[in-house]
C-alpha cells in the first residue's frame, strides 16, 4: 500500500465506530510499525474545552484564551494536549510533520501561536494510532479514501463541514455511497 504520510484520510459513511464516524484524520506517520494522526474535525465542546483551558492555566500560570476551539485528536492519550500548527516560527520547539505543517506538545507552543501573525493553528487532545497493517487494512476494506493534505483545508474550513467537503472534492455524491462496508 501507498505511504499514507502527509495525507488526510476521510471516513466513509458506514464507519461504525463513533470516535471516527465522519472524520478526517491527517496520518503524520505510516510505516511498517503501524500509523499515528490527528482527527482534524472533530471541536470538543465549548463549555467542555473552556473548563480545560480554563485549568491550564491555572495550573501552569498561563493565560490561553479560554474561547479558542479545541479539537479530539484522537482516543489515544486523550489527555495530552498537541498544538498542530503551520508556522516556521514556532518550529523549535515542534517536529516538522510535512511542508508547512508542525507539531509541538509544548504548553507554550498555544500561548504563541494566539499572538503570532499568520499562524494558523489547532489545539489538540490526544491522537490516533493503528498497529503495522491495522489501517491498511481497513483502507482495503473500504472504510476510509485518501486525499492530499493541504494546509489551507486543515486550518480554514469548518470543522462541522470539512467531512462533507472533503468527500465532495473528490467528485464524490453522499448520497450515492453505500452504508455498508467491506469487499463482496
Amino acid at each position: 500500500m501507498k505511504n499514507l504520510t502527509n495525507q488526510i484520510i476521510i471516513a466513509m459513511p458506514h464507519m461504525q465506530d463513533d470516535r471516527f464516524k465522519k472524520s478526517v484524520v491527517l496520518i503524520f506517520e505510516h510505516n511498517m510499525n503501524g500509523a499515528t494522526g490527528l482527527i482534524i474535525n472533530k471541536e470538543i465542546e465549548k463549555n467542555i474545552s473552556s473548563k480545560i483551558i480554563n485549568n491550564l492555566n491555572e495550573n501552569n500560570d498561563l493565560e490561553i484564551n479560554s474561547q479558542i476551539p479545541m479539537y479530539f485528536g484522537g482516543p489515544l492519550a486523550s489527555e495530552r494536549g498537541l498544538i498542530l500548527h503551520n508556522s516556521k516560527g514556532l518550529a523549535k520547539d515542534s517536529i516538522k510533520i510535512a511542508n508547512e505543517l508542525f507539531l509541538s506538545s509544548h504548553i507554550n507552543s498555544i500561548v504563541k501561536a494566539e499572538y503570532m501573525d499568520k499562524c494558523n493553528y489547532k489545539f489538540m487532545l490526544g491522537y490516533a494510532g493503528w498497529s503495522s497493517k491495522q489501517l491498511d487494512s481497513e483502507i482495503e476494506n473500504g472504510d476510509w479514501i485518501m486525499q492530499e493534505a493541504y494546509s489551507d483545508f486543515i486550518f480554514n474550513k469548518s470543522g462541522k463541514q470539512m467531512w462533507e467537503l472533503a468527500i465532495s472534492s473528490l467528485g464524490i455524491e453522499i448520497s450515492d455511497i453505500s452504508t455498508q462496508g467491506g469487499i463482496s
